[in-house]
């Protein structure tokens, strides 16, 4: 999921025809205090902590003066990791005849194609792998990743301590949890991991961000009871990927949101539609 600086340029100019900008924490906040809030507030934000939000993004914002939130994987910050998708991407986008034999007997079936796939297809194989463990994709793509006759290219594919900061000085970007290493909740029992994962994330984060996050984001989307009840009681709020608007009555620890990427919002008339719930 991504969009050009050019496509989040005019995503920013359309959402202020129609809608008061806002730090999420801060209409949490007015909510919570019963103020009124705006008719319609947009908050913007985006998971992981990509090296792309503060080379791309950033500056957007920051020339339009519009606030967002970035959820950051606490131990990944500033590391050279690379999440299994991308890793998985990478390689099945290289077309390599071993890689292809090995990602064929460990993944299953693939699409009959000879070389690279396209983005398409890259998409719909990961998709599928997201039914696994995350341990035991990360073995998965190690594994492949083992016969390429070449090694990943060293891309840093995260944002450094040194730009968090300087996004924070800005006053328009802050942070949020995104767990301490990009687990989905929906797979863990109520215990020791599901907790650090999530008070443990806000507690090693709070020194770098010279503040407790206030919300958080679930990864994947993947939200379980056990999961939002450890979400409510360390976060003001909480963001999924299910898609949709919130009002007033909405449970503030699932958030909705709309997503959007390149391919279906790249054009005002697809924005506007993919806002309204029809694209």
């Amino acid at each position: 999921m991504y969009v050009t600086p050019e496509t989040l340029a005019m995503h920013l100019a359309v959402l202020r025809e129609h809608f008061t900008f806002v730090h999420l924490d801060e209409w949490l906040d007015a909510k919570a205090a019963g103020r009124e809030l705006p008719r319609h507030a947009c908050a913007i934000t985006f998971d992981d902590g990509w090296r792309d939000n503060y080379d791309h993004a950033f500056p957007m914002l920051r020339q339009a003066q519009v606030p967002a939130t970035i959820y950051l994987v606490s131990d990944l910050v500033g590391t050279s990791y690379s999440f299994w998708p991308n890793t998985l991407a990478r390689l099945l986008a290289s077309g390599e005849q071993a890689v292809m034999a090995r990602a064929r007997a460990l993944l299953g079936e693939l699409p009959a194609t000879q070389g690279a796939l396209d983005t398409a297809q890259i998409d719909a194989i990961i998709g599928r792998c997201k039914s696994r463990s995350d341990a035991e994709m990360h073995s998965l793509v190690a594994e492949i990743a083992s016969v390429a006759s070449t090694a990943a290219p060293g891309v840093r594919d995260l944002m450094s301590w040194e730009e968090i900061d300087e996004m924070q000085r800005s006053g328009l970007v802050r942070f949020g949890s995104h767990t301490r290493r990009h687990t989905r909740l929906s797979k863990l029992p109520a215990g020791a991991q599901m907790d650090d994962e999530v008070r443990g994330s806000r507690d090693a984060l709070t020194p770098r961000l010279h503040g407790q996050p206030r919300t958080f984001c679930y990864p994947n989307g993947d939200v379980s009871g056990i999961a939002l009840e450890a979400v409510r009681q360390n976060y003001s709020g909480a963001v999924t990927t299910r898609r949709g608007w919130n009002d007033p009555l909405s449970d503030i620890h699932a958030l909705k949101r709309v997503g959007v990427h390149e391919d279906v919002a790249s054009i005002r008339s697809a924005f506007l539609a993919r806002l309204a719930g029809v694209g």
